[in-house]
């Protein structure tokens, strides 16, 4: 019994070590937060809102217009939607969200080519202002 507790710790310690190195921990923290709070993961926030895909987009919709970002392009449906927009700088803005459920949606926000955590927390700032 002694020998499978101490194997066990090592096989969680080796795990725990290969995602550190793989950068996996701040998606298991990220998930872990779940409803209200945010993952950062690879240049990309990510956030569960509860709310439907549809009332999510249109949020998504008039936070850019209030940020006076340029729409180059919104497509959607009840499922999903994808908004690309670029700050008067020329740095683009990619944001996705798709339905979970009826009651919850996932929003992703990119901001240039390997993600800015700052004007991304803005602009989901913005989105939340109009939820």
């Amino acid at each position: 019994m002694k020998e499978l507790i101490v194997r066990a710790k090592a096989a969680f310690l080796t795990i725990t070590v290969v995602m550190s190195a793989a950068g996996c921990i701040p998606l298991v923290v990220g998930a872990a937060a779940g409803v209200g709070g945010y993952a950062w993961v690879q240049g990309e926030l990510a956030n569960d809102v509860s709310v439907s895909n549809e009332k999510l987009h249109r949020a998504v919709i008039r936070a850019v217009r209030d940020l006076k970002l340029a729409v180059y392009e919104d497509k959607s449906d009840r499922l999903s939607s994808k908004v690309f927009a670029k700050f008067a700088d020329g740095t683009d803005v990619h944001i996705n969200t798709v339905a979970k459920t009826e009651r919850v949606a996932t929003v992703k926000i990119r901001v240039g080519l390997l993600g800015d955590k700052e004007k991304s927390e803005m602009i989901f700032a913005a989105i939340q202002k109009r939820l």
